[in-house]
């Protein structure tokens, strides 16, 4: 469409780093500061044990391990509590004021950490932590909205890929920064870093416009998504067309939805609606199906030295060995930020998806004939199948297969799902590792994983280059023109 930006055009680059910009905005807070604090273990420990021994009495190095096993859980069981409050947000005061919200408490979340530091009281600092825990999945959900709502269809899977980008970056550079010869030496230093950049973030999407389809289709407001839509995507050809295409596109859906089954088609965007709602709920089921195959990641990533370790490889190699595989991971998103457009979604998406489940299977096989190189190596290609084409895509389905009121819904009630199975998993990796070695992750990821490729190869659209109206007519079961020869056009090129 001649009101689509080219990536390599002034306005492309222009949109792309406004874009990089949000990403980094969003994954800076949890990204650095898990993997930061991470990587300075022993510091975070070194706290935890003197805030008791001051208080009441020394902990052990189990009571150690469970304080910090429960923190990192309480993390996750959080985030569930805080994507289910961030559609209201989201969808009733606009995507630009869930985002600004969420980095400011998350924010203030990390100057708690940052004080509690000082003093002898941890609970400070896991209270802050959780706080941060409720607005991250707030700040993910805006950030994947905006993402989606600014980017022409032709650049919305480009964009959309800097969402998982951006996190194994801020990963990466926490991973870095938490050692010792950097920052690492100063646990209270760690915590004080993403302060700042939060206050300067705040700042900048205060000053940033809302979505174009937002301000369109929520507010009504024609000429304040004319100058969205310019501000993201600059002065284009079209654009007054396209606007007003978006429009009478929303008028010739609205007397079908109020045509419906009271029953299934309510206006609303409650979790019973699109339960309710049949190609809502297909677009829920697939959307879960696709995060099935994330989940094998957050063991790793958390725990991969103590898995190499447990093998039999020494502690050195083991470390460097994690940290080589967080560079794989941020090379391997950068590579997918590069060809996400290029290729079919779904052939991206099924083919790595495959991938990582061979490697997870190819693991087992040799922990458990203690050949210690091709597993690691195994796990290496895990993290490179995961960064090109699994990480970048999973989390732009649910906006792709959702209409605009049930987008933000649909994203956090299966962000919540995701978190509540990451829970599960992550608990039970360990323990399960114990007793039956690396088989634990052919039975709690690469079967369940194996079983969401079946599902997604038979019932996942296509949705690379295509409207979302589009997509969503597919899964309402309509046959419509859906540009088939300008999508193949599109790929050839």
């Amino acid at each position: 469409m001649s009101s689509d930006p080219s990536l390599l055009s002034w306005n492309g680059i222009r949109l792309f780093l406004i874009c990089s910009l949000l990403t980094a905005m969003t994954n800076f807070p949890s990204g650095f500061s898990h993997t930061s604090v991470n990587t300075a273990v022993h510091k975070l420990n070194e706290y935890l044990n003197d805030s008791f021994t001051e208080r009441y009495r020394p902990l052990d190095h189990e009571e150690v391990s469970l304080l910090k096993s429960g923190i990192n859980s309480a993390w996750y069981l959080f985030q569930v509590a805080g994507a289910m409050c961030s559609p209201f947000l989201c969808d009733n005061y606009g995507r630009k004021v869930a985002f600004a919200l969420s980095i400011a408490f998350m924010t203030f979340a990390g100057a708690m950490q940052m004080l509690a530091s000082f003093t002898p009281y941890s609970e400070v600092l896991i209270a802050g932590r959780l706080i941060a825990a409720v607005f991250s999945p707030l700040s993910d959900a805006a950030l994947i909205l905006y993402l989606q709502e600014i980017s022409p269809a032709s650049l919305r899977g480009t964009m959309s890929s800097l969402y998982s980008t951006g996190y194994s970056t801020m990963c990466l550079l926490g991973m870095l920064l938490g050692h010792e010869g950097l920052l690492g030496h100063s646990l209270s230093v760690l915590l004080f870093v993403p302060v700042i950049p939060g206050i300067l973030s705040t700042a900048v999407i205060l000053w940033m416009p809302d979505t174009p389809k937002f301000l369109l289709l929520v507010k009504q407001d024609k000429v304040a998504a004319l100058k969205s839509l310019r501000f993201f995507q600059g002065y284009l050809p079209d654009q007054v067309l396209l606007i007003d295409s978006m429009e009478q596109h929303q008028k010739e859906e609205a007397p079908a939805n109020n045509n419906n089954d009271s029953n299934t088609e309510e206006t609303g965007t409650s979790v019973m609606h699109i339960l309710k709602t049949h190609h809502l709920r297909k677009a829920m089921m697939l959307s879960v199906a696709a995060a099935i195959l994330t989940l094998p990641f957050y063991p790793i990533l958390q725990s991969s030295t103590f898995f190499f370790t447990d093998m039999g490889v020494d502690m050195k190699t083991s470390q460097m060995a994690s940290s080589l595989m967080m560079v794989v991971l941020t090379v391997s998103s950068i590579c997918s930020t590069l060809i996400i457009d290029k290729v079919p979604r779904r052939i991206l998406l099924l083919t790595c998806g495959s991938c990582t489940v061979l490697f997870l299977t190819i693991f087992a096989v040799a922990e458990q004939l203690h050949q210690q190189s091709i597993a690691m190596g195994a796990c290496f290609g895990f993290v490179m199948a995961y960064g090109i084409g699994v990480g970048p895509v999973i989390w732009s389905i649910p906006p792709e297969l959702s209409p605009l009121a049930n987008r933000s819904m649909m994203f956090c009630l299966v962000y919540s799902i995701h978190s509540c199975l990451v829970v599960v998993t992550n608990f039970s990796t360990i323990p399960l590792f114990l007793k039956i070695g690396a088989f634990s992750f052919v039975v709690l990821f690469a079967i369940p994983s194996a079983i969401s490729l079946v599902f997604l190869l038979v019932s996942l659209p296509e949705t690379s280059g295509r409207e979302i109206h589009v997509i969503i007519n597919e899964l309402k079961g309509i046959a419509e023109d859906k540009e088939p020869k300008q999508d193949i056009i599109t790929y050839a090129a």
